[in-house]
């Protein structure tokens, strides 16, 4: 697989029949990766108008647009889940790493950054950590702020990767259950029990669930063992797709849209917390990711003729594709910087905080990328890419700044080696690669 910045992605999403079209490929997953990194991000830069809809609910405004742009969002967690237990899974069935290799090797690729961002964005938290009884209740103290790091986690996204985190730790235990529809179906089911609106009907008893904490993993297990499940049972998606015809998918999804927002509208009017009413744990969200990906297995022959091999659009693959992961944990810092610099909420601001602070999060990745080019070890705890160098050429919008393309770039340097090399009658080989990095 190219250079991932999602490590927890798994290894390369391919599939053991490349003409069937039902299948997941690589670029499949790497296209999808980017659409659910972007739909984060905009998710987030709305998410004052979804507050303000909750309040107001007022349907003829910005902020009821935004409520229906936020329910099409839901989709984005849980395929995040779903790509890294089917590629870790595929990971597996071809190389599978002994015990103590698979955990060094996961389990820091993926703490290294998540503690090196969380020190980053411990500043917005200092008068909390500096008030805690650290001197008169010192364990106490300790095991409260493991808890404020590990579980619930110093900025609201990074609950992803600590529940991926927790993911990482249980798979190699529970990923040959992936076998099984008997498991997959026990799974489900236990998944739907903690599930909204299951509480709603509790209550009617004068009963209520369990108190879990949200960022564990049984409320996203589901979805990552879909992802184990579908590596393993490669035609579970074809089969399905086989007996709907495109119009029949369609309808499904437009249905799970609706359902999504009538009950977001429901949970409000029952007085729920805005936090309880738009969360990922829904049935509806189930239904609703289910139709999302249907949607995507029709029309992926559509997307690979007109987006995989397409020039115009390779930038995706190769200058987005890399940097979700390091987008995904800076993005929310971004956001703060346009939040200061745009305070005002009309439709002007509302379309300019979703542009700056997509752009902005991907120029910063870029020109991290680039600055720390000589620093591979410093890249992996950012979340950066392995590969160094950023060809600037292919960045969107790189030609009206008259960039020059590094291969004419190394053409031009070439030439003139060779001809100083004739000059000298030198034997030795040019060596262009250091020059080449430093251009």
């Amino acid at each position: 697989m190219a250079d991932s910045s999602f490590p927890f992605f798994g290894g390369v999403i391919q599939s053991l029949k490349p003409s069937s079209v039902f299948l997941l490929t690589k670029k499949d997953g790497e296209f999808l990766r980017v659409i659910a990194s972007v739909s984060v991000v905009v998710a987030h830069c709305i998410h004052f108008w979804v507050e303000d809809f909750y309040s107001a609910r007022n349907f003829l405004s910005l902020s009821y647009l935004s409520t229906i742009l936020d329910q099409i969002t839901r989709f984005t967690v849980p395929l995040f889940f779903f790509l890294s237990g089917f590629g870790l899974t595929l990971q597996f069935q071809g190389k599978p790493l002994p015990l103590a290799k698979y955990y060094k090797f996961r389990l820091t690729k993926i703490l290294a950054p998540f503690l090196l961002w969380s020190l980053i964005t411990a500043f917005r938290h200092q008068e909390y950590i500096l008030n805690m009884p650290w001197s008169q209740d010192s364990w106490g103290t300790t095991k409260t702020f493991l808890r404020f790091l590990f579980l619930d986690g110093f900025d609201y996204q990074y609950y992803f990767v600590i529940v991926i985190f927790q993911f990482y730790l249980v798979y190699p235990l529970l990923y040959k259950l992936g076998r099984s529809k008997l498991w997959m179906g026990l799974f489900l089911a236990v998944h739907l029990a903690f599930m909204s609106p299951v509480e709603t009907y509790l209550e009617l008893w004068g009963l209520s669930l369990p108190k879990f904490h949200p960022n564990i993993l049984l409320f996203h297990w589901l979805y990552c063992f879909a992802g184990i499940y579908a590596a393993f049972n490669k035609d579970f998606l074809a089969n399905l797709l086989t007996r709907w015809s495109n119009r029949k998918v369609a309808v499904f999804w437009v249905g799970t849209v609706l359902l999504l927002n009538f009950e977001f509208l429901m949970n409000i009017v029952n007085e729920k917390y805005l936090f309880d009413t738009d969360h990922f744990n829904r049935w509806a969200v189930v239904l609703y990711c289910l139709a999302s990906l249907m949607v995507f297995m029709k029309a992926k022959r559509l997307v690979a003729d007109r987006v995989y091999a397409n020039p115009r659009w390779q930038f995706l693959f190769t200058h987005v594709a890399p940097f979700t992961f390091f987008v995904y944990l800076a993005h929310t810092h971004v956001l703060r910087v346009v939040d200061y610099l745009l305070w005002e909420v009309t439709l002007f601001d509302f379309l300019n905080r979703i542009i700056l602070v997509v752009a902005g999060s991907y120029l910063l990745a870029w020109f991290a990328q680039w600055l720390l080019e000589d620093f591979p070890r410093l890249r992996f705890y950012l979340g950066l890419p392995n590969k160094p160098s950023l060809d600037w050429s292919q960045v969107p919008g790189a030609g009206l700044f008259k960039l020059r393309r590094p291969n004419q770039d190394l053409t031009s340097r070439a030439t003139a080696g060779a001809s100083l090399k004739a000059q000298e009658g030198s034997g030795r080989r040019l060596d262009l690669s250091s020059e080449h990095s430093s251009a």
